[in-house]
């Protein structure tokens, strides 16, 4: 029974992850003033809230209700069909870049949370290496945070700061068949099938 709580916990996480990913990029966008989109932006916001209206509930009873189930299906298909319009035609500006990064260090900071969150709540082992990388995020998106809000104000961020939005957003396209592929993890962890 415990295996499948910390299953179905660690399904919402990452789903929530993917939701914090399109939103977060759909915000940059907005903010530095690069096209976006207010449909994905209010769609993304909307699942993301839905989602986060389980999460307390499954916290205190720990297990899904059917219609709960039923419920995070239908947000996982919607997000799953988003995220297959989350990558840009190639090749990118550095605005661009910057929001494919930023969005992708906010979602796999709040997954990297949400696994040390997990291992207190349900009092399971957690590896060391999440509790060290919160750090690692709160630095990294503290750099993000200030490249979209510099350049929000139309001014050009410091040099040192831009450097590393490449390699990291290369980083991210090395791994983009496994991020469009997370779906079948995440209908696995939630027991859709």
């Amino acid at each position: 029974m415990t295996k499948d709580i910390n299953a179905q916990y660690n399904g919402m996480i990452l789903l929530t992850g993917y939701l914090q990913r399109l939103f977060v990029a759909e915000t940059i966008y907005r903010r530095i003033g690069e096209p976006y989109d207010q449909e994905r932006y209010d769609k993304a916001k909307a699942l993301l809230d839905e989602a986060y209206t389980i999460m307390p509930v499954f916290e205190e009873t720990r297990s899904l209700t059917s219609a709960q189930r039923i419920q995070l299906q239908l947000i996982a298909q919607q997000t799953e069909e988003l995220m297959q319009s989350y990558f840009k035609q190639m090749p990118l500006t550095f605005k661009q870049k910057l929001a494919i990064v930023g969005s992708s260090l906010y979602a796999e900071q709040h997954v990297n949370s949400g696994i040390v969150r997990l291992g207190k709540m349900f009092n399971v082992e957690v590896n060391k290496d999440f509790h060290q990388r919160v750090k690692f995020y709160e630095q990294r998106t503290k750099m993000v945070d200030y490249l979209v809000f510099t350049l929000h104000h139309n001014e050009e961020p410091e040099e040192q700061f831009k450097k590393p939005i490449d390699p990291w957003f290369n980083d991210v396209m090395k791994n983009k068949e496994y991020i469009l592929n997370d779906f079948e993890q995440i209908a696995e962890l939630l027991e859709f099938n």
